[in-house]
């Protein structure tokens, strides 16, 4: 991988490609508003002399309302151009989400028809059926378990596991301190995907969580991809931040109490692996594509102990799972 000072060179140079990979670093960095904001800037630039990367990072931005105004309009017409560029990725979000399956089906071809296919798949995106979420159902009222059957479809549910095959890494716990740990308590794999390492595709997905648990997306912490092999597993835990803990007070201060979880289940090709609150007796095994939502507070927004709960281990196959955790206020309030 180059350095940032490489890239630097290469983008002062014109390179398109180089800028936006440079705009991606600085939008995705945390070195101040100021330096990412310069990275929106470039990937705006890159764009606008032909480079498919940064035309699919202008849909990201404008799907997210990075540095301007969301707008999904916007943004399905960046990722249009940005197929149109040749961004395969682009390509495959917009046969992904395209409500013609049969045009979906022509376009994700070796060779598709021709060049206005891009065009047609974006006019057949329907925004308001893709971020309108299913009916919740009742597992427990005290404390507050959902399930909501058929939350995404299969083939959603297929990127989301392609995207984050290819940047597992060993899962960690939050520490005492504060801080994040690996620990014998939890053996599996995440991925977590930043505003530029997301896509449309998860943009969508995060604005129909909003829309079942009734929060904004802004009080969403990065969304995950998680990953069980036979034998893995995450041992009984809380998901609330403990406020006993000194370790924790910045911590709360900045982002407030983590209120909800939601869990999608991405595959159902393997034996065991079910998500268990052993205080309940009960244990949830979602098929492809629904979603498991529990709050970790109770009614008076205290941490509620009755939500523990392990991610037991699969005994055959291999578990994915999406993780949203959501918080009780974004870091800007």
């Amino acid at each position: 991988m180059r350095s940032l000072e490489q890239i630097e060179q290469a983008a002062a140079s014109g390179d398109p490609a180089a800028t936006a990979e440079l705009g991606s670093r600085l939008l995705g960095g945390e070195r101040g508003r100021a330096h990412q904001q310069r990275g929106a800037e470039l990937i705006t630039a890159a764009a606008e002399k032909g480079s498919g990367e940064a035309e699919a990072l202008r849909a990201m931005m404008a799907g997210a309302g990075v540095f301007r105004l969301q707008n999904w309009e916007q943004a399905l017409d960046h990722l249009q151009r940005a197929a149109e560029l040749g961004w395969k990725q682009a390509q495959a979000q917009l046969a992904l989400l395209s409500a013609d399956r049969d045009l979906a089906t022509q376009a994700s071809a070796a060779t598709p028809p021709d060049a206005s296919i891009w065009a047609r798949l974006r006019r057949t995106v329907d925004i308001a059926a893709w971020i309108k979420a299913p009916p919740k159902q009742s597992l427990s009222d005290a404390p507050r378990i959902r399930k909501v059957e058929h939350f995404l479809p299969a083939g959603v549910c297929n990127w989301l596991i392609m995207r984050g095959r290819s940047k597992l890494q060993r899962a960690r716990v939050y520490a005492e301190d504060g801080g994040a740990r690996i620990d014998a308590s939890r053996t599996n794999s995440e991925t977590d995907f930043n505003i530029v390492e997301s896509d449309l595709v998860m943009l969508l997905i995060r604005a129909r969580i909003a829309n079942v648990t009734g929060l904004p997306p802004a009080v969403m912490e990065l969304t995950k991809v998680l990953h069980y092999q036979v034998g893995q597993q995450f041992a009984p835990h809380y998901d609330f931040i403990d406020p006993a803990a000194p370790g924790f007070t910045e911590e709360l201060a900045l982002r407030g109490q983590r209120i909800a979880t939601l869990l999608v289940y991405l595959n159902d090709d393997y034996q065991g692996g079910e998500t268990d609150f052993p205080q309940l007796g009960l244990r949830y095994k979602g098929r492809k594509g629904d979603a498991l939502l529990f709050a970790n507070v109770d009614t008076n927004q205290q941490p509620d102990p009755r939500t523990l709960h392990a991610g037991l281990p699969p005994t055959q196959g291999e578990k994915w799972l999406l993780s949203q955790w959501l918080r009780d206020r974004s870091p800007a309030e």
